[in-house]
Protein backbone atom coordinates (compact mmCIF):
# COMPACT_ATOMS: atom_id res chain seq x y z
CA UNK A 1 0.00 0.00 0.00
CA UNK A 2 1.96 2.50 -1.40
CA UNK A 3 0.01 4.80 -2.40
CA UNK A 4 -2.75 7.16 -0.96
CA UNK A 5 -5.83 9.04 -1.77
CA UNK A 6 -8.01 11.22 0.19
CA UNK A 7 -11.39 10.57 1.06
CA UNK A 8 -13.30 12.25 -1.52
CA UNK A 9 -11.75 10.40 -3.75
CA UNK A 10 -12.20 6.88 -2.27
CA UNK A 11 -16.41 7.86 -2.13
CA UNK A 12 -15.78 8.34 -6.02
CA UNK A 13 -14.45 4.97 -6.69
CA UNK A 14 -17.44 3.71 -4.30
CA UNK A 15 -20.04 5.47 -6.77
CA UNK A 16 -18.32 4.61 -9.72
CA UNK A 17 -21.24 3.40 -12.19
CA UNK A 18 -21.44 1.06 -15.52
CA UNK A 19 -23.50 2.54 -18.64
CA UNK A 20 -26.36 -0.19 -17.27
CA UNK A 21 -26.06 1.74 -13.69
CA UNK A 22 -24.33 -0.97 -11.90
CA UNK A 23 -22.21 -0.22 -9.48
CA UNK A 24 -18.47 -1.39 -9.53
CA UNK A 25 -17.32 -3.76 -7.63
CA UNK A 26 -14.29 -2.59 -4.70
CA UNK A 27 -11.71 -4.03 -1.93
CA UNK A 28 -12.53 -2.06 1.06
CA UNK A 29 -11.39 -2.34 4.60
CA UNK A 30 -13.36 -0.85 7.30
CA UNK A 31 -12.35 -0.37 10.98
CA UNK A 32 -15.20 -1.92 13.83
CA UNK A 33 -16.11 1.19 16.58
CA UNK A 34 -19.09 0.66 19.07
CA UNK A 35 -19.06 3.87 20.56
CA UNK A 36 -21.42 2.51 23.64
CA UNK A 37 -19.23 -0.38 25.02
CA UNK A 38 -16.20 1.84 23.76
CA UNK A 39 -14.92 -1.15 22.10
CA UNK A 40 -13.70 -1.54 18.81
CA UNK A 41 -10.22 -1.33 15.98
CA UNK A 42 -10.86 -4.77 14.29
CA UNK A 43 -9.71 -4.47 10.69
CA UNK A 44 -12.63 -6.04 8.32
CA UNK A 45 -11.92 -6.66 4.50
CA UNK A 46 -14.20 -6.95 2.10
CA UNK A 47 -13.44 -8.31 -1.57
CA UNK A 48 -15.79 -7.85 -4.33
CA UNK A 49 -17.83 -5.47 -2.60
CA UNK A 50 -20.61 -3.14 -4.08
CA UNK A 51 -22.52 0.51 -3.29
CA UNK A 52 -26.17 -0.62 -2.36
CA UNK A 53 -28.27 1.96 -4.66
CA UNK A 54 -31.39 3.19 -3.16
CA UNK A 55 -34.31 1.45 -4.45
CA UNK A 56 -36.67 3.52 -6.14
CA UNK A 57 -40.48 3.26 -6.54
CA UNK A 58 -42.59 3.78 -9.19
CA UNK A 59 -44.95 6.31 -9.07
CA UNK A 60 -48.28 4.55 -8.05
CA UNK A 61 -52.56 5.35 -9.36
CA UNK A 62 -54.96 5.98 -6.48
CA UNK A 63 -56.21 2.64 -6.47
CA UNK A 64 -52.54 0.85 -6.56
CA UNK A 65 -52.48 3.89 -3.14
CA UNK A 66 -55.63 2.82 -1.29
CA UNK A 67 -54.63 -1.36 -2.40
CA UNK A 68 -51.14 -0.91 -0.53
CA UNK A 69 -52.46 0.93 2.39
CA UNK A 70 -55.41 -1.79 2.74
CA UNK A 71 -52.41 -4.19 4.21
CA UNK A 72 -49.93 -3.42 6.83
CA UNK A 73 -48.19 -0.72 6.04
CA UNK A 74 -44.05 -0.95 6.74
CA UNK A 75 -42.62 2.28 7.32
CA UNK A 76 -39.07 2.74 7.32
CA UNK A 77 -37.10 5.35 9.01
CA UNK A 78 -34.83 7.46 6.22
CA UNK A 79 -31.12 6.34 7.27
CA UNK A 80 -29.98 9.83 6.04
CA UNK A 81 -26.57 8.19 4.98
CA UNK A 82 -25.02 11.59 3.99
CA UNK A 83 -25.69 13.62 7.56
CA UNK A 84 -24.72 10.46 9.24
CA UNK A 85 -22.01 9.33 6.60
CA UNK A 86 -22.61 5.67 6.40
CA UNK A 87 -23.05 3.76 3.52
CA UNK A 88 -24.42 0.71 2.49
CA UNK A 89 -22.30 -1.52 0.94
CA UNK A 90 -23.41 -5.54 -0.65
CA UNK A 91 -20.86 -7.82 0.18
CA UNK A 92 -19.60 -10.70 -2.66
CA UNK A 93 -21.97 -13.30 -0.68
CA UNK A 94 -24.87 -11.28 -1.16
CA UNK A 95 -24.87 -9.75 2.57
CA UNK A 96 -25.07 -6.05 2.90
CA UNK A 97 -23.21 -4.12 5.63
CA UNK A 98 -23.30 -0.76 6.75
CA UNK A 99 -19.84 1.54 7.18
CA UNK A 100 -18.89 4.51 8.36
CA UNK A 101 -16.96 6.30 5.54
CA UNK A 102 -14.57 7.73 8.59
CA UNK A 103 -13.33 4.82 9.54
CA UNK A 104 -12.24 3.48 5.82
CA UNK A 105 -8.94 2.27 5.87
CA UNK A 106 -8.02 1.72 2.86
CA UNK A 107 -9.74 1.14 -0.91
CA UNK A 108 -8.13 -1.16 -3.74
CA UNK A 109 -5.13 -1.30 -1.87
CA UNK A 110 -4.64 2.86 -1.62
CA UNK A 111 -4.59 3.72 2.17
CA UNK A 112 -7.08 6.82 3.24
CA UNK A 113 -5.59 10.05 4.23
CA UNK A 114 -7.61 12.57 6.13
Amino acid sequence: MNESISLSDALKIIYLKDKAGNSYPFDIEVRTLNRQSKTGGKLNKYIGAKLVAPTTSKPMDAEAVIRSLQFAPSFKRNPNHIKNRTRNIELANGQKKKIHIRLIDSINGKKIVY
